[in-house]
C-alpha cells in the first residue's frame, strides 16, 4: 500500500481544528466542502509517500514532522478560509 502521509496529517489537523477552534464553528462540514478543503490543502503541500508505518521512511518522516506541521497548519487554515468563501453549493 502506498500512502501520501501528508493526507493523514491534513485530515488529522482539519478534524482537530473543526472540533476545537470556535473561529471555524460555522464552517460547512458537508462531504463536498470537506473534500474541497482537503484537496486545496493537499494541492499546496509537497506530497510525501510512504509504504509502511513500520518502515524506515516513516521513521525518517516522523523526525521531520515538526517542520511540516507549520506547513500543514498554514495550508489547512488557508483552505478553510477559501472554501468557506467559495462553496461549491448553496
Amino acid at each position: 500500500m502506498v500512502l501520501n502521509y501528508m493526507e493523514v496529517c491534513v485530515k488529522d489537523y482539519l478534524e482537530k481544528t473543526l472540533n476545537s477552534d470556535k473561529n471555524y464553528a460555522n464552517i460547512c462540514t458537508c462531504p463536498q466542502c470537506l473534500d474541497d478543503i482537503m484537496a486545496k490543502s493537499l494541492n499546496s503541500l509537497k506530497p510525501y509517500y510512504i509504504t509502511s508505518k513500520k518502515g524506515e521512511v516513516f521513521a525518517e518522516y516522523s523526525s521531520l514532522e515538526k517542520q511540516h506541521n507549520a506547513e500543514v497548519i498554514t495550508a489547512v487554515i488557508n483552505a478553510l478560509e477559501f472554501v468557506s468563501k467559495h462553496k461549491n453549493h448553496n
